[in-house]
Parts: structure tokens; sequence; C-alpha cells
């Protein structure tokens, strides 16, 4: 939830997969279990994994994005 609320009104928009859809403790997506995902948030920009909370900058940064930040 944090990582969402640096996106303002735009997380909407942000896609990504709920890796714990039933809540913690519960079962995980298939999508995560393959990718051995264990800490959220997990992105992966351009064949690279990033764990942790990013600001947008650092998103933008690592995706190559060029426009108004």
């Amino acid at each position: 939830m944090e990582q969402k609320s640096l996106f303002g009104a735009s997380a909407g928009r942000l896609p990504y997969i709920e890796c714990s859809p039933g809540g913690q403790g519960g079962p995980k997506a298939t999508e995560c279990i393959r990718e051995r995902i264990e800490s959220y948030p997990t992105w992966f920009i351009r064949g690279q994994r990033h764990e942790g909370i990013l600001k947008p900058d650092q998103l933008a940064a690592f995706s190559g994005y060029q426009g108004t930040r």
C-alpha cells in the first residue's frame, strides 16, 4: 500500500500482480511462486529485478522513462 501512495491518483494505472489475493498467509498467485517473489513490492524492469519500495524517479530511471515527472 505504501508504494501505491507514492503515485497518488495515478496508482490505479500501474500494472501489477497481487501476490497474496487472499491476504497475508493465504495462497500465493502462480506468477509470484514461479518468480520466487518473497519481498513486496518486487519490480521487473528491463530484465532486472528490483525489490522494495522505490520512488517514482527511481522507477523512471530504471525504465528509461523520458516524459513529464
